[in-house]
């Protein structure tokens, strides 16, 4: 009896040990989200114009400063989100940089979300804060441990709001369609 319980503790310890900070990775070992959506019904020009007020919609951009490229039906542009970390009893507010790409064919699209760093005293990009030497050094410092959670948590939930709302714009009908 005392073997097995010797045996589930650790096993935990283990577990803990191992934290894993899973982000989708492309062939260079940079951090991007990206999804293929099916637009059914859609044209490609209703995509575009789509993927371009998603950008004056949702961060009040103005479509001249947006990245546009007609010929290839993709729109670009640099944002930020606010985060609050909270993590060993502070808070802490942080800006969280990124690049989102939205890119349009018949009846489809791809966006992507990359380039993404945390900027407060300094820029810190996420594969440098959960590289694997990160990772390593929190499993001997719970603080630490703790804040790498903290930020884990709040960039994937940004992230999903982000994506959310490209595909909740990237919905609607589009702005250049006449009911006359």
């Amino acid at each position: 009896m005392k073997k097995i319980l010797l045996l589930l503790a650790l096993t935990t310890f283990t577990m803990n040990a191992q934290e894993k900070f899973d982000f989708p990775l492309n062939e260079n070992g940079q951090i991007i989200f990206s999804e293929v959506v099916s637009a059914e019904g859609k044209t490609k020009d209703d995509l575009y114009n789509n993927s371009k007020m998603f950008f004056v919609n949702i961060y009040k951009e103005t479509q001249d400063k947006i990245k546009q490229d007609k010929e290839a039906s993709s729109v670009t542009d640099t944002q930020y989100s606010f985060m609050t970390i909270k993590a060993n009893g502070s808070e802490t507010k942080v800006k969280l940089f990124y690049t989102i790409s939205i890119m349009s064919k018949e009846g489809k699209y791809k966006y992507e979300i990359k380039n993404i760093f945390i900027k407060s005293s300094a820029e810190t990009t996420i594969e440098k804060m959960f590289d694997k030497l990160a990772s390593e050094k929190a499993v001997d410092n719970p603080k630490l441990m703790e804040t790498l959670k903290a930020y884990y948590a709040e960039i994937n939930s940004t992230i999903e709001t982000i994506k959310s709302d490209i595909k909740k714009e990237m919905a609607k009908s589009s702005a250049s369609k006449s009911d006359w």
